[in-house]
Formats: structure tokens, sequence, C-alpha cells
């Protein structure tokens, strides 16, 4: 794949638990109604090796990329039963181009330049107390992802340019708006130019603030981590599970989810 993310390493950190709009208590009753939470690790590498196997809601699978859980892929989390092992085997990732507007994780409207879909296998599953991760799960990931650091610095620039835009219009505006209220006598031509640049100032007043709407949902979140060749993660992503055996290729597949996740860069302090 021609993308800088392949090569890449970076930690992720589950939070398995209730989240609104799970449906997991009614596929699976008492599932996490205590409001326990299960913190869980793992590290990965984004390879460029082609995946074997093919996800319907990851990509396509000529697209799709083997995902190396580094190290001896054991997590370890405590619950009432003392220190627990977690066991993470490889998976696979692809990249999805969206052309419009998609929903994060917090339920805001962003366009990342790319969706970043990935699973992970957790054979020996995981418990703490009624938060669970059922043994032989496959974990699908998502979350936003940018991977053109030259077009990020690009919109990063034109971005503060529109707010300089709009800082001039707004403080124009207010200059006249002052003249105004402070002689009464400006005659009756001057205040008519007045108007037509108040008016000419509000059309461009909305027009930056549609605009730097637009340049928002393209640009990371504040807190999206970033490797050190530039490429940023979301700050959240989500995590679902198959709530069905139906094949993900016919009608009626479901996922229920799991949780939320975060990352960081293995390569940064």
């Amino acid at each position: 794949p021609t993308t800088p993310l392949t090569t890449t390493k970076w930690s992720l950190l589950l939070d398995v638990g209730l989240q609104p709009g799970t449906w997991m208590p009614k596929r699976f009753p008492g599932w996490a109604e205590s409001a326990a939470r299960l913190p869980l690790d793992i590290n990965v590498e984004f390879t460029d090796v082609p995946s074997d196997q093919r996800e319907a809601l990851v990509g396509p699978k000529d697209s799709t990329f083997k995902l190396k859980v580094c190290g001896d892929g054991i997590s370890t989390f405590v619950s009432e039963k003392g220190q627990q092992e977690v066991q993470f085997t490889d998976g696979g990732w692809c990249i999805q181009r969206p052309t419009a507007n998609i929903r994060n994780a917090e339920g805001s409207l962003v366009k990342p330049e790319g969706l970043l879909r990935f699973w992970l296998d957790c054979p020996t599953g995981a418990r703490k107390r009624d938060a669970e991760i059922f043994p032989g799960t496959r974990i699908f990931f998502t979350t936003g992802v940018w991977d053109d650091p030259s077009g990020l610095a690009v919109l990063e620039k034109e971005y503060e340019s529109v707010v300089d835009e709009l800082q001039s219009v707004v403080d124009e505006t207010r200059g006249i708006r002052g003249a105004n209220e402070a002689d009464e006598g400006v005659n009756v031509l001057n205040r008519l130019a007045d108007f037509r640049t108040l008016v000419g100032n509000s059309q461009e007043f909305d027009r930056l603030i549609s605009k730097k709407e637009v340049l928002e949902r393209a640009s990371p979140p504040a807190g999206a981590a970033k490797a050190s060749n530039g490429v940023k993660i979301a700050p959240t992503g989500s995590l679902v599970i198959k709530g069905n055996n139906i094949p993900d290729w016919l009608p009626g597949s479901e996922y229920l989810i799991l949780g939320t996740f975060s990352t960081k860069p293995l390569d940064r302090k």
C-alpha cells in the first residue's frame, strides 16, 4: 500500500464495556451491567504483507494487509482473581477513503483522509467482573487516519489563513459599528456605504465560517496520536464484534459495540 502508515508501530489501549447504543446486553444478558470496564493494551505493526483473509467490514481482500502483533501478543490486567494474561494474535488492516462525512466515536461528523479499519483475534478471551471478551472473539477496530503529512501541512496553513480572514472581518465590522454609534451626524450616503460594507462582511463571514467548518471536519482532532513520520490517528476509535454467525457477505450480518480504544505511537516518547 502507498501509505506511510506501513511499518509504523502503535500501542492500542482497549476500553471494553458498556457504550451508548450497544446491543451487547440484549444479545448477552448481564453483560457489563455493573458498569465494569476491562482495560487491555497490545502493541501492533501495520505491515505491507498482503493478508490471506478478508473481512467485509475492513475492506476488499486486495487492499487488506497483515496487522502484526508485536512480541508474544500477551496483554495483562488485574481482575478480582488477580493478574490475568490475555492472548492476541495477528489480524488484518485496510484504509478506506470516505467520500462523505462520517460519525466518529464521539458522534461528531468528520471527514478524515482515511478510515482505518483492522481486526485482531483474542483466542483466550478476557473477563473482569461482567465485562467480557468471549474466547475466540475477533475484535474489529475503526478510527480516523491522516496519512498524508505534506497534505496535512497545507490543510493546517489554509485553516490558519481562514481564521485570520475571519478575525479581519470581525475587526472591520466592529470598527464600522463603533464609529456609527459614536457619531450620529454621519451623512446618509456614508451610512449607506457602511451598511453595504456590513452586508458584504456578513456574507463573507458566513462563507468563511462554512469553509472553517469544512476544514475542521477534515483535520485531525485535538489529541490525535502522531508518529515520527507525521501520520496521525484519531484520539478515539470504536470496537465491535460480530453478533451472529451469518457470513459477512450475506445480508443480516450484525456487529455489536464492544467499547472504544485509543492509540499511541511506539516511535515517540
